[in-house]
């Protein structure tokens, strides 16, 4: 996948405490290239041509999805849940449109957990839902 995440910092400015439930952000147009689908498809280090996108393409889309909503990653998190529905097949080279939302936040002694739901879609339809929950202990 070529860097299509040029003028958006690797790091954010922002914490996970500023965020609140309901946020959202998007939609944003993520290109899925055919390399990154094959190079995700099958064993690790090889290439292995395919019409469809692999599951792997998922958690690469929702990461680089949620960098370019929070203008970079928030420092100091740690991904403690994905949760991924595929509800239809992605081809391997595809135009994704997304929105990304805050659902909820909660904390406990061992920090502050924020989940965010992630909505891709392909040609207008739904074609998969992630959910990803980030632990930020230094907000305990």
């Amino acid at each position: 996948m070529s860097d299509t995440l040029d003028g958006v910092p690797a790091l954010s400015a922002l914490r996970y405490a500023e965020l609140s439930p309901g946020d959202a952000f998007g939609p944003f147009t993520e290109p899925l290239a055919q390399g990154t689908s094959d190079g995700l498809r099958g064993e690790l280090g090889a290439s292995s041509p395919g019409r469809l996108a692999p599951p792997g393409v998922l958690p690469l889309l929702t990461l680089r999805l949620l960098r370019r909503a929070l203008r970079g990653i928030v420092p100091g998190g740690v991904l403690t849940r994905q949760r991924f529905v595929a509800h239809a097949e992605l081809p391997a080279a595809a135009e994704i449109v997304a929105e990304v939302w805050v659902a909820s936040q909660s904390r406990s002694e061992r920090g502050l957990f924020t989940s965010f739901t992630f909505a891709l879609h392909h040609e207008g339809a739904l074609a998969a839902v992630v959910e990803w929950t980030i632990l930020d202990p230094a907000t305990g």
